[in-house]
């Protein structure tokens, strides 16, 4: 009954928020696309520069950190190019949703209940090559050859650098100012998964079947990825778990603003990471009982 607790515990707001802006989408309306470019442009920078900037890093931890998430990233990636290739699919939000994951809201809660203050500070230094993979090549995924250039344009993209130099090197920074981004980014979650509800309402039945492959193939290759590295590089304890709590996350909600604001597909990336979401109340009780929490 505890775990049971422990688990609707992190679930229920995500779940909460989506249909908050699924009701509200029944009520009144809004354009999406305002409320994307808001978390683009200046709720994501708070966050990710906040997330940072609070970090002690050495080199030694980083280069291991980056050389792991870079593995559970392209391998998945590259896994999901192929079939996409093979089998013909012509979805700009096909490769990235398998390949990024939410690295954030649902691991970061998730660490700190089961792993204590230790887990927490994996999986934050874990989720740090996300900060960049998800604004570059996953910008370029969603975008294209023609918007090559937009990560550079990017300021969360900034911000990562200069949150991750300030974790390097020690710079004080003012602690105003680490106040302000620490409240301006707490509203980026409840923005997103809101703005998500909202877009359900365009859900088409027909991309059902498409949104639950990319949810398989999310769990499926991310677990697989974190399995073969921990029993390879003998990772034990809390970098172990962290590896898994990130590897084994649904498709990040990101994937839905991109879409939103650079294509044509918002509403299918609003079902995948739905979706996604949804498979993952499932997968992650798993997840978590097969590291060892009861």
């Amino acid at each position: 009954m505890n775990y049971a607790l422990r688990i609707l515990e992190i679930v229920f707001p995500v779940v909460a928020l989506f249909a908050l802006g699924f009701i509200y989408g029944k009520w009144r309306k809004l354009d999406p696309k305002v409320l994307a470019e808001i978390v683009l442009f200046l709720l994501a920078p708070a966050v990710m520069f906040d997330a940072l900037a609070r970090q002690t890093i050495d080199y030694r931890q980083l280069t291991q950190a980056v050389g792991i998430s870079l593995t559970i990233h392209i391998v998945p990636g590259a896994v999901a190019w192929l079939i996409q290739k093979t089998a013909g699919i012509r979805s700009r939000t096909f490769v990235p949703c398998v390949m990024i994951m939410n690295a954030v809201s649902l691991p970061y809660p998730l660490a700190l209940l089961a792993f204590g203050e230790e887990g927490l500070a994996q999986v934050v230094l874990l989720s740090i090559p996300n900060i960049f993979i998800i604004f570059s090549i996953g910008l370029y995924l969603h975008a294209g050859r023609t918007m090559s250039g937009e990560p550079f344009r990017m300021p969360a993209l900034w911000a990562s650098i200069a949150g991750l130099v300030i974790a390097l090197t020690g710079i004080p920074m003012p602690k105003f100012f680490l106040t302000f981004t620490h409240l301006t980014g707490r509203g980026m979650f409840p923005v997103e998964l809101f703005t998500l509800g909202y877009r359900l309402r365009s859900i088409r039945i027909s991309d059902l079947r498409f949104s639950l492959i990319v949810a398989a193939l999310r769990f499926t290759l991310g677990f697989s990825v974190a399995w073969v590295l921990s029993n390879l590089l003998e990772i034990e304890g809390t970098l172990r778990a962290g590896i898994f709590l990130i590897s084994c996350s649904p498709p990040a909600v990101l994937n839905y603003v991109f879409a939103e604001r650079y294509g044509e597909e918002g509403a299918r990336a609003a079902s995948v990471v739905f979706t996604g979401t949804i498979f993952s109340l499932i997968t992650t009780p798993l997840v978590l009982l097969y590291l060892g929490v009861s």
